[in-house]
């Protein structure tokens, strides 16, 4: 994973920007306590680069050895190229292809699925990196987008050469705009409660589809990994799931919503002080977000 160091407390939004909200509002109703933003000068290939080269470390995979880049992104530094391209050259992965996955919030789940369709033509290693900057796209007189949103980048390399499998996976989307949009050069408008309304019952939904698939219960599930769009919803959706929301990856309290970046930068976290992923831990991302668009994929490791 890879975030900006500066580090921006709830409080940042009543003394900076004169929003009519406070450090508790924003802590009960979603859960945030910061978020990072990035500087002017930071770009989102920079940050996907760094937490590429930290998931390739961590797989022992070189940049020659990697087939496929996918960068789920929202916030791309340029129209063309691709992020992914600029991760390319950054890396030195000149053996393979790279383009971008414009999936909002759920960019990172699809690409994964995408990942996990590539593995079965042939493919060996693939790239997969979420990064957004979120701060770039909302307005900062806007309490009702400015205070959920945070930049980061997080990434995770999908092998064919290890003991893991690949258990089920899926994407889909129901063509709607108006939860959620950003215009292009415009900032960004959300609808709240459809969001709300949407999330807390495609989490579960699609975490039910996904055990139901690999043939296996909700209850053999060690650990969900979901997107972080709001405290609340995640705990609403572990109840409506019937499983303790302890089982649910939660660090929206520290990063906010960092958009596709926030699973892999909350799977990076949840194994990060454990030397690796413990053998045989059955785990399930799920993540959703604007167009609509949801996904997810479970995995046994």
């Amino acid at each position: 994973m890879s975030v900006p160091e500066k580090v921006i407390p709830n409080n940042y939004f009543v003394e900076k920007c004169g929003l009519e909200t406070s450090d508790e509002w924003i802590q009960q109703r979603i859960g945030i306590i910061e978020r990072r933003f990035a500087e002017p000068e930071e770009t989102a290939a920079q940050f996907a680069t760094e937490a590429a080269r930290e998931a390739l470390q961590s797989a022992k995979c070189s940049a020659s050895e990697i087939d496929l880049i996918l960068v789920a992104t929202s916030t791309p530094d340029y129209a063309m190229p691709s992020t992914a391209c600029l991760v390319q050259q950054e890396l030195g992965a000149d053996n393979a292809c790279a383009f971008d996955i414009n999936s909002a919030c759920a960019g990172f789940a699809i690409a994964v699925d995408i990942a996990i369709r590539y593995l079965q033509t042939g493919m060996q290693n693939i790239l997969v990196v979420g990064v957004d900057l979120g701060s770039r796209v909302v307005d900062m007189q806007d309490r009702n987008t400015c205070v959920f949103f945070g930049d980061g980048a997080g990434a995770f390399v999908l092998s064919t050469q290890g003991p893991g499998e690949i258990l089920s996976s899926q994407t889909a989307s129901a063509g709607n705009a108006a939860p959620l949009q950003v215009p292009t050069g415009k900032k960004m408008s959300m609808d709240g409660k459809a969001i709300w309304d949407f999330a807390v019952d495609i989490i579960p939904q699609t975490i039910l589809e996904l055990c139901a698939a690999a043939h296996i219960s909700v209850d053999q599930l060690d650990l969900i990994i979901p997107h972080q769009a709001n405290q609340n919803i995640l705990r609403q959706a572990a109840e409506k799931l019937g499983v303790p929301v302890e089982k649910f990856a939660i660090n929206i309290q520290n990063y906010g919503n960092t958009m596709a970046a926030s699973i892999p930068i909350a799977l990076h976290e949840s194994f990060r002080d454990q030397n690796g992923i413990p053998a045989g831990t059955r785990m399930a991302i799920v993540g959703f977000g604007a167009g609509l668009t949801w996904g997810g994929s479970l995995f046994q490791v």
